[in-house]
């Protein structure tokens, strides 16, 4: 499972029940700042399972309850606006959000860190595209979660959502098929305009990021020093790259599914770390 996941719970639980709770959790799974989730590593779904039941005992809130609440707050968190801002960018409403998570999912299991998250199968309910089954059936047995980021989607793009959980795997079926209906939002506020400066930005930000993958080798990887020193050399318009840029716009791609890294290899340091391109679903470079 994605380090993102525990890193977000973590948050979560913090600001949903304050330091102390989180504090207490920490202690409660043993965990220390030598072991403290980080967003880019790999981790084992037992580890989260037994963190949800820590959480539970700690703060008496009902497991489905627990993991609802952290599924909206995943999507509409600011780590996660930023980490996956490549996506994001990308994305202008709520069933628009749903489709890229699918294509997203597909694309991170094509990488080479085992990533196994959720693939998520739609049907059409009628003509009306904001109307539709969304078919879970993850082994895992989240689907709290996901109905959470269903709303987290919703809320997100002020629009308005009508779920119904026709049929769930937690009580015998073989998958979660989910009613989605979404509609605008009646009694949002008027949404800000929109910066010209900080919306550049966002586009430059987008271009680099799709220069990069597109250097970068689908073999063997580059460290992040090569990787500077390349464009440095063959691309002159950039000038002088500062690595915290490049940086950037790889943990963009990272996130994406787009790009791989040795980050999760035994014995892996940063200095050393390489990355590499991922074979790519056409969707995800429209």
């Amino acid at each position: 499972m994605h380090g993102l996941i525990f890193v977000t719970w973590e948050k979560f639980l913090a600001e949903r029940f304050g330091p102390s709770t989180l504090y207490e959790y920490r202690a409660s799974i043993g965990e220390t700042a030598a072991t403290a989730p980080l967003a880019n590593r790999i981790y084992n779904d037992g580890v989260l399972l037994a963190g949800v039941q820590a959480a539970h005992r700690i703060t008496g809130v009902e497991i489905d309850a627990l993991l609802r609440d952290y599924g909206r707050y995943f999507i509409m968190n600011g780590l996660t606006s930023h980490l996956c801002a490549y996506l994001l960018t990308r994305v202008g409403s709520a069933s628009e959000l749903l489709l890229t998570m699918r294509d997203a999912h597909a694309q991170m299991r094509r990488t080479p860190d085992g990533l196994t998250p959720p693939l998520f199968r739609y049907d059409a309910i009628s003509t009306d595209k904001q109307k539709f089954f969304l078919l879970y059936d993850s082994p895992r047995q989240l689907c709290s979660v996901l109905l959470g980021a269903i709303e987290g989607a919703a809320a997100r793009y002020h629009e308005q959502v009508r779920i119904v959980e026709r049929t769930c795997m937690k009580q015998g079926a073989n998958a979660c098929r989910i009613e989605i209906h979404f509609q605008p939002g009646e009694h949002h506020p008027r949404r800000a305009i929109p910066d010209s400066e900080l919306q550049a930005q966002q586009q430059t930000k987008q271009q680099f990021a799709e220069f990069v993958l597109n250097v970068l080798p689908y073999q063997h990887g580059v460290t992040l020093s090569e990787l500077q020193n390349y464009i440095e050399r063959t691309s002159p318009q950039f000038g002088s790259i500062r690595p915290r840029v490049l940086l950037e716009a790889l943990r963009y791609l990272q996130y994406a599914g787009l790009i791989a890294s040795t980050a999760n290899q035994p014995g892996e340091d940063f200095a050393r770390r390489r990355y590499w391109r991922v074979p790519t679903l056409a969707l995800l470079r429209r």
